[in-house]
């Protein structure tokens, strides 16, 4: 793994230390779609909290966003689970 990969992974990793991350992902990847009034409610975290959590997510490619009428709803990357265990299995030595 060369030094760019690295840097590229520390931010992803850096983006999952949030424990409201880590539950939005779980939840998503449990339910499948959601929007974010769904998620605010289900985890107990404001609208504007779950909002800039799903933004980072989605800035990180580890959720994508769907528009349905006229509500954005939230979904697990289907990259997620195939390029975290590529990163846990690759050496970096």
């Amino acid at each position: 793994m060369n030094k760019r990969d690295l840097k590229q992974w520390e931010i992803v990793f850096k983006g999952l230390g949030s424990a409201n991350r880590l539950r939005i992902l779980q939840l998503l990847r449990s339910r499948g779609l959601m929007s974010v009034t769904e998620l605010s409610e289900e985890l107990g975290i404001s609208f504007k909290n779950t909002s800039r959590n799903l933004r980072i997510l989605a800035n990180l490619d580890l959720v994508d966003a769907k528009g349905k009428h006229d509500r954005v709803f939230y979904t697990v990357s289907p990259r997620l689970e195939g390029e975290v265990r590529k990163v846990l299995t690759t050496s970096i030595l």
